[in-house]
């Protein structure tokens, strides 16, 4: 019989405090409509930005895979680069830079001296 008494009296007591937390009232909103309509715009701004950011990066993975192919097909050949380089130095008019004529090294900067008075 006591055990059952208290199974009532703390079921009430939860139903009780159950009653007085879930009932209260709920907070005005104190945001103008004004706000809501400014931030519906950010909103769309942001979402045009994203899209747009999205189709650009769409587009640099699309040339990445590109440009990746290219240096996969370009690995295995670098002695015909080279000669094909030297062809386009030759008809660039440039002067021929080749390894056994080095250019002699300009003699390193000595600062000024500054005098004592």
């Amino acid at each position: 019989m006591r055990n059952v008494l208290r199974a009532w009296l703390i079921g009430a007591a939860c139903m009780v405090s159950m009653m007085l937390i879930g009932c209260g009232t709920a907070p005005t909103c104190n945001v103008s409509p004004v706000e809501i309509e400014e931030l519906r715009v950010d909103v769309k701004a942001v979402q045009a930005n994203l899209a747009t950011a999205r189709e650009r990066r769409d587009n640099l993975q699309k040339e990445l895979a590109t440009k990746q192919a290219d240096l996969d097909s370009k690995k295995g050949k670098p002695d015909e680069l080279r000669a094909r380089l030297e062809e386009l130095r030759k008809g660039s008019g440039r002067p021929d830079k080749s390894k056994d004529t080095k250019t002699p090294a300009k003699p390193p900067a000595t600062a000024p001296k500054k005098e004592q008075s």
